[in-house]
């Protein structure tokens, strides 16, 4: 990373005081590739993508999630646009560092077909990694294959040197809120974000959907994180931090 002599600057306010500090220091998230993941009935096969899964991979998407057509994510319907975006597993070393997306697919064993993907975002200087899309193709749906690839991308995550992962929830998609409710699995709610992203809505038309933004740390990423009592925060937007923390601990308390 380019070194600047900081000493002549001061922070508008200073902070960490309720937290750990560390150095500035090069920071990176790197891929660790996972091995393969067969699930308990033997029918499906977790694993990363492949150069020959491309064309399928892409057709997966559109199946699965055609809603992101138009949108900052439409580039995984486009089997062109993939070498330039995703880490695959036949250049895997060559690329751990240096590619931002990671794709998982879901590998039906018996005909080959794929069943269902996730994709991942890393952002090396905030030691992140967003689990930003995961689908299903009609035809899989409602058989835990979202369970099996989560195990694997939660696997990836810890090894990668991340410490912050962030996800988020189409408000159109009542299971994922369901499960996350019921499960939990560590995340907790960030908030609603309006119009976060352009949705496809059939034929050549568009609209701005409602997510819902979860976070979560991993590898001790919370020993760096300020506290509540550290914060300056306006009594109105303090009552709503009080609130998701209300919340949040119900979501702790169903994953326990």
């Amino acid at each position: 990373m380019p070194r600047l002599d900081m000493t002549p600057y001061r922070p508008y306010r200073p902070m960490g005081s309720s937290c750990a500090t560390r150095p500035i220091r090069d920071k990176q998230v790197v891929w660790v590739k996972p091995e393969p993941r067969t699930s308990p009935d033997g029918r499906f096969v977790v694993r990363p993508l492949e150069r020959a899964d491309i064309a399928a991979a892409a057709e997966l998407w559109r199946q699965a999630y055609p809603e992101v057509y138009g949108s900052e994510h439409e580039f995984i319907l486009f089997p062109e646009e993939y070498p330039a975006h995703f880490i695959l597993a036949d250049t895997w070393a060559q690329e751990a560092r240096s590619k931002q997306w990671c794709m998982l697919v879901v590998q039906e064993a018996a005909t080959g077909r794929l069943a269902a993907g996730s994709i991942m975002t890393k952002f090396d200087k905030n030691l992140q990694i967003e689990y930003t899309l995961a689908g299903t193709h009609p035809d899989y749906r409602r058989q835990g294959l979202m369970g099996l690839l989560g195990k694997v991308m939660h696997w990836l995550a810890r090894h990668s040197g991340a410490e912050y992962l962030t996800t988020f929830l189409e408000t159109w998609h009542t299971i994922t809120q369901a499960e996350t409710m019921k499960l939990g699995h560590g995340w907790k709610i960030a908030g609603i974000f309006p119009g976060n992203f352009t949705r496809w809505r059939g034929d050549n038309q568009e609209y701005r959907a409602c997510e819902i933004y979860l976070y979560q740390f991993i590898n001790d990423g919370d020993a760096y994180a300020t506290k509540p009592e550290e914060w300056q925060l306006h009594p109105e937007i303090r009552r709503l931090w009080q609130c998701l923390e209300s919340i949040n601990a119900r979501l702790l308390k169903t994953e326990s």
